[in-house]
């Protein structure tokens, strides 16, 4: 089976006197992007420049490798020939078709292109967003780009299309925007899907995936939400009552696509290097493994001696907790001001106990992440150690900066806008619904305020993935801060009053 379309006379007549498919995959151009079996290339005919996509035989064990992964292999240009002309059939900007061509029926065999005519004077959100061309925008146009991408993307949902592939790259503007009609495309179609009606979970993805891309370029809460407005075609009260499970799950996607590789790269044990942009480094030494904060790796030779020797540490600083199985000292110095952390096993039974679960400085580093990521401040990690013995690790140390501010406890002691504090308080709980986050030892000793809340001790937090778990255990972290603000009546029955609408 052979089909063609040429819907550009020029490129029908350059094509008419070669072999079409073999023509199409060695034509002159610059390539874009090359993989095993496509490549994409613009080249010009007659001053008019276009792109093309040539797809070869993707072969059987390819199909089954992705099948096998519960993924949909890409097989052709025809998905987004398909998809093109639907966007079109709809007025939804996107690149013009002009030609297609496809070869053979066997779907590990078959040969297709796609031709598309070149958007000129666009460029991509990503790229408007890196050329730093957003901070040029007033408030109202800042407003009215988000507000124009929120009802594209809306419209191609409706439509019974969904991308697969939606992030800022796919997304491009005219280099010179006219805010009162924004022309906005959508390009690289060759993983869309189209139904009569797009599927809750493919919308999560969808727009996962999109605010996962922009979340790089400090999209603040307000515009987030002023995204999910449009895009739900309702109110903010309604978002909270009517959308709020969906939104959730968009964010956790949203978040654990950007959080992804940093984990990975920040596992001790992972094969995952750290790479140029992680602002960490990796290290093993015998039987001991630990990450250290670029700009602190003048301060390693110290931090090591702190690992090994604990009487010069518990020397060098302020003990602030000496138990059985948890050390905590302040070490000032002109040069730095840090909390080292010591985590040790107690006994036999304890080692056990933790045989099979990450250490607790890994935990407190893992969840320093989550939480920034959401916007809650921490104490900036610098340094995380572990020492492993036969059954796994023996103590761990966990080292950040100090924090600014006071204490929760003492604050409240002193504090006289203990609205600052109800405010703070909410806030870091719906930030950890957001992402089915813990802290696990929630209680006025372990936050600091400064402006805002500082969560400290978070050897315990996790992220948790089932949801009655996390319905549990936020339950119990939201008793436990209560618990310790009984004394403080005033916040402890403005902050309950909040819990129980929430």
């Amino acid at each position: 089976m052979e089909k063609l379309l040429f819907l550009d006379k020029d490129l029908r007549q350059i094509f008419s006197d070669e072999d079409t498919f073999s023509f199409a995959k060695d034509i002159d151009g610059r390539v874009f992007r090359k993989y095993e079996n496509r490549i994409t290339k613009q080249f010009e005919i007659h001053d008019k420049s276009y792109f093309i996509k040539f797809h070869g035989a993707v072969g059987w064990k390819e199909i089954f490798k992705n099948l096998i992964q519960l993924k949909t292999p890409v097989i052709g240009a025809k998905r987004e020939y398909e998809a093109l002309n639907h966007l079109s059939l709809h007025d939804i900007p996107c690149p013009p078709v002009k030609a297609f061509g496809l070869k053979g029926l066997n779907p590990a065999d078959s040969s297709s292109f796609l031709i598309t005519e070149e958007l000129y004077g666009t460029i991509s959100l990503e790229d408007f967003f890196l050329k730093g061309l957003h901070r040029q925008l007033s408030f109202q146009e800042k407003k009215k780009l988000i507000t124009d991408v929120a009802i594209l993307i809306r419209k191609m949902h409706n439509i019974g299309l969904n991308h697969r592939d939606l992030y800022l790259c796919h997304i491009h503007v005219k280099m010179e925007i006219n805010f009162d009609n924004i022309e906005i495309f959508l390009i690289d179609l060759h993983r869309a899907q189209i139904r009569s009606a797009v599927p809750i979970r493919w919308m999560i993805k969808d727009l996962g995936g999109f605010i996962h891309s922009a979340m790089q370029f400090n999209f603040t809460e307000r515009d987030c939400y002023r995204f999910f407005m449009i895009y739900f075609q309702c109110s903010l009260k309604e978002i909270n009552q009517e959308h709020k499970g969906m939104i959730k799950k968009i964010l956790r996607r949203a978040y654990k696509m950007y959080l992804k590789p940093e984990l990975q790269a920040s596992s001790l044990y992972s094969l995952k290097k750290p790479l140029e942009e992680h602002n960490f480094s990796k290290y093993f030494e015998n039987s001991r493994a630990y990450l250290i904060r670029k700009d602190q790796e003048q301060q390693t030779e110290e931090l090591l001696k702190f690992i090994e020797d604990e009487i010069y540490l518990i020397e060098s600083g302020e003990v602030i907790k000496n138990e059985k199985g948890h050390l905590v000292v302040r070490v000032k110095t002109p040069n730095y001001d840090f909390y080292v952390k010591k985590y040790r096993i107690k006994n036999l039974l304890h080692g056990f106990s933790r045989l099979f679960k990450s250490t607790r400085a890994s935990n407190a580093w893992k969840a320093t992440l989550w939480f920034n990521a959401v916007g809650i401040k921490t104490a900036k990690p610098i340094f995380l150690c572990e020492e492993r013995g036969i059954l796994g690790a023996k103590t761990s140390y966990f080292v950040t900066e100090s924090i600014r501010g006071k204490r929760l406890d003492k604050a409240l002691n002193e504090s006289k806008d203990n609205d600052l504090i109800v405010n703070s308080i909410d806030a870091f709980f719906k930030r950890m619904d957001w992402l089915d986050l813990k802290h696990g030892d929630a209680k006025t000793s372990n936050f600091f305020i400064d402006k805002s809340l500082v969560a400290f001790d978070l050897d315990s937090a996790n992220k948790i993935d089932i949801n009655s778990f996390l319905t549990n255990t936020l339950s119990r972290d939201k008793k436990r801060i209560l618990k310790s603000l009984k004394g403080y009546n005033e916040v402890y029955l403005k902050l309950s009053k909040r819990f129980h609408r929430s």
